[in-house]
């Protein structure tokens, strides 16, 4: 059975909403706080805000959140699969046997091609 999108493209969807958020909070910073008294250097920031209009405190408020919980979704992503690479190269076949509940739960939550990774490594200690 297919996994979904979200499961499958989990890397690419959490890096392009943390850029899309940061751009969002940056723009919010701007046009709310920063608009009146920017120094010249930064005036590319004014006029990044100014199309905006009032929709940048709403910028204000949405972004730093999406940001946040967008980071959390890459970090646990990253997190899963050092701790998946971790568990699968492990030399030993008891160890791996140990873990198989916790090795087939990341790969179950991971995208399909870390599956293939844990099928090979079964394969290789004659498992199922």
């Amino acid at each position: 059975m297919p996994k979904s999108v979200l499961t499958e493209y989990r890397l690419e969807l959490s890096g392009f909403l943390c850029a899309i958020s940061a751009f969002f909070t940056l723009v919010g910073v701007t046009g709310v706080f920063l608009l009146d008294g920017l120094p010249s250097y930064l005036f590319v920031l004014q006029e990044l805000a100014e199309p905006f209009g009032s929709w940048t405190y709403w910028f204000l408020v949405g972004g730093p959140l999406l940001l946040v919980g967008a980071a959390w979704w890459l970090y646990d992503y990253f997190k899963k699969t050092r701790s998946l690479a971790r568990l699968v190269a492990t030399p030993s076949r008891a160890k791996f046997v140990r873990n198989i509940d916790e090795i087939e739960y990341l790969a179950w939550s991971l995208p399909r091609r870390f599956e293939k990774r844990v099928l090979e490594k079964k394969r290789q200690f004659n498992l199922k």
